[in-house]
């Protein structure tokens, strides 16, 4: 699930993802997504991970 917020040439999304490994684990984490667009392309992304409490 994540949130998403646009303004302008900026789109943001606010999120959480839980990723499995080959053993079975279950990890969490928090993530925040910016993109930014420049004639209707895809110009910059800059992405944060955060690992939460399992």
């Amino acid at each position: 699930m994540a949130d998403m917020v646009a303004e302008n040439d900026f789109v943001v999304a606010v999120g959480e993802i839980a990723i499995t490994d080959d053993a079975g684990r279950s990890s969490r984490y928090s993530y925040c997504d910016v993109w930014r667009f420049r004639n209707g392309k895809m110009a910059e992304l800059r992405a944060f991970v955060i690992g939460t409490a399992s």
